[in-house]
């Protein structure tokens, strides 16, 4: 395995290179707060890693009203950079090019395994911390995969209504939690045209596979259909391209409901996996450890401080404590699926 004390950040687009942002007063703020009064232990600048983001095109610019807020905060200049992927963050974090990183579970995990990094933080969208993968079927092969009558409930992210089955859902809650319905992977006959994710998709692949392994089905035995992102798992599905698909619970609405009025009416999902971590926020191991409760308080408050550059940029609503269990199962679901 590659040394991540040691091996350098991945090449940077110039665009995102390496922004830097002025460092703010330490003196009280026009608003009456006041920035943290830096120990001498505190380096002068953090560097903050960011992971391409496919709806903004100038991440580092985007999030500058967050950089902005920690160096004010802070009394250090924090500037942010755009990794190439997930596991260049890991490795700017390890190597000490950059102390905090915004990253998925499995890689808050690695960071901590392989250089002592903290995950102090987890994402919170639509009011959790973590996520299903949901198990789909159209509704003509209800039959096959449902013991009750599907009945319609309200997606409240979105406030669509959709169909779902074996208790996955009822016309007054919706809540998406699981395990559900793990039982009805079983009926997956062989030869069964089954739409998955990406390999390194928690929702559309992993979590899936582990659970289509304790029911007993065998997942070479099965005709897979690849697919890439979680709207076209939905639209494989819907199309008739595969008879079963996986997708993040409630992947439906990543689909316009204009181009596709008749999607709840086709597409019931009727089971849900176990929970998975979102990601969160690593720091570190060489913060001192009075800068890293800073950093941590103030990025758990940042929702309160300014929620739309939280929902327009990392389409999220906050940031919660780390759950040491939950970054445990993403780690073992890595290791899992490692080399796939």
């Amino acid at each position: 395995m590659t040394d991540m004390r040691t091996t350098p950040l991945a090449v940077l687009g110039i665009a995102a290179l390496a922004l830097t942002l002025a460092a703010c007063s330490a003196d009280a703020t026009a608003s009456g707060g006041a920035s943290a009064a830096p120990s001498a232990a505190w380096p002068s600048e953090i560097t903050l890693a960011l992971i391409p983001n496919e709806q903004v095109n100038d991440l580092v610019t985007s999030a500058e009203p967050l950089t902005d807020y920690l160096s004010e905060q802070l009394g250090v200049t924090v500037k942010g950079v755009v990794t190439k992927d997930y596991q260049a963050a890991v490795e700017a974090v390890c190597s000490g090019q950059a102390q905090i990183a915004i990253a998925d579970a499995g890689s808050l995990a690695a960071a901590q395994d392989e250089c002592g990094a903290y995950p102090v933080l987890q994402d919170v969208r639509n009011g959790a911390s973590s996520y299903a993968s949901e198990f789909f079927t159209s509704v003509d092969n209800a039959g096959k995969y449902c013991t009750d009558t599907p009945v319609k409930a309200t997606y409240a992210a979105s406030g669509a209504e959709y169909l779902y089955c074996n208790g996955v859902a009822d016309g007054a809650t919706n809540t998406g939690v699981g395990p559900v319905a793990l039982d009805a992977l079983k009926k997956i006959t062989p030869g069964t045209k089954v739409a998955f994710g990406n390999t390194t998709s928690p929702a559309g692949y992993q979590l899936p596979v582990l659970d289509l392994e304790a029911a007993g089905v065998k997942v070479d035995d099965l005709t897979q259909v690849p697919v890439t992102g979680n709207d076209n798992l939905i639209m494989a599905v819907y199309n008739g391209d595969a008879e079963v698909g996986f997708a993040y619970w409630d992947a439906r609405s990543a689909i316009d409901a204009t181009e596709v009025p008749d999607l709840g009416d086709k597409v019931v999902v009727f089971g849900l996996s176990e929970m998975y971590p979102n990601g969160g926020v690593v720091l570190g191991a060489d913060l001192p450890a009075d800068l890293r409760g800073k950093i941590t308080d103030l990025m758990a408050g940042y929702g309160k401080v300014d929620p739309e550059t939280l929902k327009n940029i990392f389409s999220q609503t906050g940031w919660v404590p780390a759950d040491a269990d939950q970054i445990d199962l993403a780690r073992k679901v890595t290791a899992r699926f490692a080399g796939k």
